[in-house]
């Protein structure tokens, strides 16, 4: 296992793009020939729903996801081939490749929060891969949607509040003695 390193100085607020939002922490990322049961806890402990899969030259290759690995195990067990006896030994068999989507589609780093949460609807999607856009498979880390719409959310409060401020500026300028002396609706 590996992490992608994280820029914890930059403000979480400050978020506008995919890239802004993965570089403020670490993200977890497997090789395909990793035993899964090894990867488990550290998916847990990071509290992530997915990771992304590199080769041996650490370039994107694959995600693994907790819904792919739970479709896998329920697969084998219900596989008439596979004996219900060995169900047990072929789920701690299983490595990353076993499991894994290959080639997922990705988000670019300078993508705006507002495109990869379409792209990600629109897809429907919950994880995406974050790549660098002048290196398409080298990874900048991994975002899911309930990351996307709390960034969202906190960009739609800084336009509100934006929004407001101007009102209240424009409504000041509108007051004698600055203002055109105009009597407005609302002031």
């Amino acid at each position: 296992m590996r992490t992608i390193a994280a820029n914890a100085n930059l403000p979480l607020t400050s978020a506008k793009t995919v890239g802004d939002i993965v570089s403020h922490r670490f993200s977890p990322t497997f090789f395909e020939n990793d035993y899964v049961k090894l990867i488990l806890p550290f998916l847990q402990e990071a509290d992530a729903g997915a990771a992304c899969v590199l080769d041996d030259n650490d370039r994107l290759s694959g995600l693994l996801t907790e819904r792919a690995i739970l479709r896998h195990i329920f697969a084998c067990s219900s596989d008439k081939l596979i004996n219900s006896k060995n169900v047990r030994k072929y789920i701690e068999d299983m490595r990353v490749s076993d499991v894994m989507i290959r080639k997922p589609e990705t988000l670019d780093d300078t993508m705006p929060i507002e495109e990869a949460a379409a792209t990600m609807l629109r897809r429907g999607y919950r994880f995406m891969p974050v790549v660098s856009r002048t290196d398409r498979e080298k990874v900048v880390g991994i975002v899911g949607e309930r990351e996307l719409a709390i960034h969202l959310q906190q960009l739609l409060q800084e336009a509100k509040k934006s929004e407001q401020a101007h009102k209240s500026l424009f409504w000041q300028m509108l007051r004698e003695p600055y203002g055109s002396g105009y009597a407005l609706e609302g002031a």
